[in-house]
């Protein structure tokens, strides 16, 4: 029985053709081409603009730039830390921030964290540096 692929227009090798041509622009969320003539034109003087990403709400855009700032904010956290550092404890992920040159706010916010208790995660490293705020549970 075969496969429905969603596309009868052509077949697997050009629907593979097409996705590599635009890969780029959704990864990167813009025009990723070297050489301009590649590029899409503009649209003309009485045609309107055309935006890659949609525009949102009001609310959900300050949402959204709240959530997207504490993604940020986390992966910022996170790209101090490998995964064999967990779990420990605040003062031994400090000594390991220290080694690799890590800011020293980070550090001094890493110590003032609980003496005793043991963090299994970045994401639990976060809570406790934020109050229990959990990104996941406002991005989803």
């Amino acid at each position: 029985m075969p496969m429905q692929r969603g596309s009868t227009k052509h077949g697997p090798v050009k629907d593979d053709s097409l996705a590599h041509e635009v890969d780029g622009i959704v990864r990167a969320g813009r025009d990723t081409r070297t050489e301009e003539w590649r590029s899409a034109e503009p649209p003309g003087e009485d045609q309107p603009q055309v935006a890659i990403i949609p525009e949102t709400s009001g609310a959900d855009q300050g949402a959204a730039a709240n959530t997207a700032a504490a993604a940020q904010a986390r992966t910022d956290l996170a790209r101090w830390f490998d995964r064999h550092d967990f779990p420990a404890r605040a003062a031994q992920l400090a000594h390991g921030l220290r080694g690799r040159n890590a800011p020293e706010q980070l550090v001094e916010l890493l110590r003032a964290l609980p003496k005793r208790q043991q963090y299994n995660s970045v994401g639990d490293l976060w809570r406790a540096l934020h109050g229990g705020e959990d990104i996941e549970t406002v991005r989803f």
